[in-house]
């Protein structure tokens, strides 16, 4: 008998199975789709501006540790992961939520709306420092974002 990928009781992840998939969509149904839709929007990106980018949605290590792709300009002399959620909307506002925000081993999130082509992003540990952890989660608007958050529109 297979190990479980995640403790059943654990409903906030909204996994359909405990069992590893090797697809968004198999874990997660359509909001697995909307993820999908969001790391690749991020890895035209990333391609986009000449950058070296590595898609981890096979790995089961790295999915554990809330990494989608590593990333690097060729300019830098390391590499960087980031957890890609496809939650902003149109407007630009997104939520940061305190289950995910604690428990991520990755470098960098970025928001995406691939419909608007707009995505903003921050080191997670400036997001850890910055959140009230009074609240399960925290609501981020442009015109109210703190300075560390970084924003662009890919024109792709």
């Amino acid at each position: 008998m297979s190990k479980p990928f995640f403790d059943p009781k654990e409903k906030a992840s909204g996994r359909l199975t405990p069992n590893w998939t090797e697809s968004l969509e198999e874990a997660f149904g359509t909001p697995g789709v909307k993820g999908r839709e969001g790391e690749l929007f991020m890895i035209k990106v990333f391609e986009s501006w000449d950058w070296d980018v590595t898609d981890h949605e096979n790995d089961k290590k790295m999915q554990v540790a809330g990494i989608d792709l590593t990333f690097r300009n060729p300019s830098w002399m390391n590499s960087y992961t980031c957890d890609v959620k496809n939650n902003m909307d149109e407007y630009g506002c997104f939520f940061v939520y305190k289950d995910w925000l604690y428990k991520i081993k990755a470098d960098r999130v970025f928001h995406v709306n691939p419909d608007t082509g707009w995505l903003a992003w921050y080191g997670v540990d400036e997001m850890r420092e910055y959140y009230n952890e009074e609240f399960d989660r925290v609501k981020i608007i442009p015109k109210k974002s703190p300075k560390f958050i970084k924003r662009s529109k890919y024109n792709g």
